[in-house]
């Protein structure tokens, strides 16, 4: 397969697009409304509410915690395969059930194992996002706007989520029992998003008959990790893509799973300074940097986009490990919130850019949240582990600095791999 990117327009919906982009950020607000407060309300419940009187089992149980979210994207790949089976309706009435429901089930737990069942199959039912949102925005989306559109919907996301957070952080500061009316309260909401979102899609026809029936067979699964190998074999810059993210996600599970421990053992944090200092304060900088980014992207394009987004998080471990106060994770999260910008545009548009035909977007979607599961899996142990063997939270993060300079080394060397293809591919044509 041809690994350039693919410039063609794809077919512009039937509706307008002003309409069309109105309906989807009202599905983005209710949507971050909920998750965008699982991120970093469900460790803090374990440091908090939940885990062990034993540290050191509590350590491992947030790590247990933070790491389910990002391992179950391996799922994606399967969820991708489903996607190419059934009706967008029926897609969106799993995705509720099975990510949205769990959560509102939370609010029933009275121990540490009750919770994590709840965030497990939530966490499970969380994959099957990426690859529709993929889809949706290659349909719903010219190739011209499609960076700008994603930017605006990442921006009003982050906005609504910047909100939420400072509301439900002292929320459940004030009354640490009141997860429990929240969670019900956002999962139902989700409800009406996807309602909007299932009008929405039959506006533009993106609901279409599958080409595939749903017929159940062992074979499926198999095949969807066969089919994933022979993509990255074919196509060899999307590969390096891959490998450059990867270098860059074992940085950021080592970030992921040691920042509410050093938080709330190192700094004594609680709910709100935990919910202000990290979550809020980096929204605030992707909301301010995200528009500019996905303008960026549109220039420049996605691989340039996330390697300068790995090397700005290249200061982030830097900046947590010389934090001595909620001031200092606010610090650090300044440099997480912008590298995130860039890397939130790489992240999504680089594969939608990629797979080139819009029949592809969802498979090559799907490849590179599953490839965030096995870094998942692999590294937010490992990181936790590096901590508890040396004593010291030196060693995993200033490895993690590390990696997301190499990172970005790698797509900077990929960059210029492009342009040399597309230089040769002028001048052959000439």
């Amino acid at each position: 397969m041809n690994s350039t990117i693919d410039s063609r327009n794809t077919t512009a919906p039937a509706a307008r697009p002003a309409v069309v982009l109105g309906l989807h950020i009202l599905v983005m607000l209710v949507y971050s409304l909920l998750f965008a407060n699982v991120f970093w309300l469900m460790p803090l419940l374990v440091r908090l509410y939940f885990g062990s009187d034993n540290l050191d089992t509590r350590d491992w149980q947030t790590t247990l915690v933070t790491a389910a979210v990002p391992t179950f994207m391996m799922g994606s790949i399967f969820w991708a395969e489903l996607l190419r089976r059934v009706r967008l309706r029926t897609y969106l009435a799993i995705f509720w059930l099975t990510a949205a429901l769990p959560l509102a089930c939370v609010a029933l737990a009275q121990n540490y194992g009750q919770f994590l069942a709840c965030h497990l199959i939530a966490a499970a039912g969380t994959a099957s996002w990426n690859p529709l949102f993929g889809r949706l925005l290659k349909h719903f989306y010219s190739d011209a706007i499609r960076g700008r559109a994603y930017a605006l919907l990442n921006a009003i996301g982050l906005g609504g989520s910047v909100a939420a957070i400072y509301a439900v952080g002292k929320w459940v500061e004030a009354h640490p029992d009141a997860f429990r009316i929240f969670f019900p309260a956002a999962a139902g909401l989700q409800l009406l998003g996807m309602a909007v979102l299932l009008w929405l899609s039959r506006m533009t026809k993106a609901d279409a008959k599958p080409r595939e029936t749903a017929v159940g067979s062992w074979k499926i699964p198999l095949d969807a990790v066969l089919h994933m190998g022979r993509v990255l074999r074919a196509d060899r810059t999307f590969l390096r893509y891959e490998i450059a993210f990867m270098t860059y996600g074992i940085a950021f599970m080592f970030c992921d799973a040691l920042l509410p421990v050093l938080a709330t053992a190192k700094l004594g944090m609680r709910y709100e300074d935990y919910a202000h200092s990290t979550q809020m304060v980096e929204k605030i900088a992707r909301l301010t940097l995200t528009l500019p980014m996905g303008l960026l992207l549109d220039r420049i394009g996605p691989v340039r986009t996330s390697g300068l987004g790995f090397a700005i998080l290249g200061l982030y471990p830097v900046a947590l490990l010389l934090a001595g106060s909620p001031t200092g994770i606010a610090f650090a999260s300044i440099f997480y919130g912008a590298g995130l910008a860039a890397v939130t545009m790489g992240w999504m548009l680089g594969p939608v850019a990629l797979a080139g035909s819009p029949d592809k977007v969802p498979q090559y979607v799907a490849i590179h949240a599953t490839l965030v599961g096995v870094r998942g899996v692999l590294f937010q142990g490992f990181g936790m582990l590096l901590y508890k063997t040396s004593g010291t939270f030196l060693l995993p993060l200033g490895l993690g600095a590390m990696l997301f300079v190499a990172a970005a080394l790698q797509m900077r060397a990929l960059a210029v791999r492009l342009r040399g293809v597309t230089t040769a591919g002028t001048r052959a044509a000439g």
